[in-house]
């Protein structure tokens, strides 16, 4: 019996981390490199993320609202950009639900993390759009990962692979990939989840375990839990290999950071 449930809890725990852990790495990162930009940079990354708000507070802000009607959570004022921040804050999306309602509280685990989806989404249609031939090479190298279930190693040197191609697009249409990184870097700094994102998705997590632990006992009572997790494991190579790329983009302003902060401590030298 109690192998039976050390089975069952490992089952449980790869769950959670093919569900939702998938998510919370890639929000924790992106917030990560947004933090270190910021203490690197020091005073002037205000006045960057100020400009950069331009882009990535809109995108992110309909991150939130496009996850409300799936839920059934009523928008009752939203601002995509206000020029003027306050205590950091760019933009917002108030909503209401009815707390009753479990589906409508669960809803609330993907509205805070929406900035990720809609960070996701447009970085990926301007890789597709403005760095077309490099971006079709990584998904033919991903897509081959997948299916051969080949390790996390090697989507890493596919995304590094990615990175060392982008400036051939400049050489065969400079304007059009000047404009994919316009767009692309600004999202970059602003996908990370703000303190009152990660707030308002915490309520729903008892939720969210209470139907995987459904989930769960259902899918290990008549023995289909290693096909489960099979078919997560493959859906989360996926999902990663796009997270991973959102990720190396805000990596970009971390590198951008230590090389002003290197610049700087070099000038002070003399």
């Amino acid at each position: 019996m109690s192998d039976l449930i050390f089975e069952f809890l490992k089952y449980f725990g790869m769950l959670i981390l093919l569900t939702l852990g998938t998510l919370v790495i890639c929000g924790l990162a992106v917030r990560l490199c947004a933090k270190a930009f910021s203490k690197l940079m020091g005073s002037p990354s205000g006045a960057i993320f100020d400009v950069t708000s331009i882009i990535g507070t809109p995108v992110h802000e309909l991150g939130h609202a496009m996850m409300c009607p799936l839920f059934g959570h009523r928008i009752e004022g939203m601002c995509l950009w206000s020029p003027k921040a306050e205590n950091g804050v760019y933009g917002y999306v108030n909503h209401s639900y009815n707390r009753k309602n479990i589906w409508q509280k669960f809803g609330n685990l993907f509205i805070g993390v929406g900035p990720i989806f809609s960070g996701m989404l447009v970085m990926v249609l301007m890789l597709w759009i403005c760095f077309p031939n490099q971006w079709n090479d990584y998904l033919a190298r991903t897509a081959e990962l997948t299916l051969g279930g080949n390790n996390f190693k090697e989507m890493l040197e596919s995304i590094f692979a990615l990175f060392l191609d982008l400036p051939d697009a400049f050489h065969t249409d400079a304007l059009r990939a000047i404009l994919g990184l316009v767009v692309i870097l600004p999202i970059s700094l602003h996908i990370s989840l703000s303190p009152q994102d990660i707030k308002g998705s915490l309520g729903a997590i008892p939720f969210y375990l209470l139907l995987l632990l459904a989930f769960g006992i259902t899918t290990f009572a008549i023995g289909v839990e290693a096909m489960m997790v099979s078919a997560l494991w493959i859906f989360n190579l996926r999902l990663l290999s796009l997270f991973c790329v959102v990720i190396a983009f805000s990596l970009i302003w971390v590198v951008i950071g230590l090389i002003i902060r290197g610049v700087k401590t070099l000038i002070s030298c003399f």
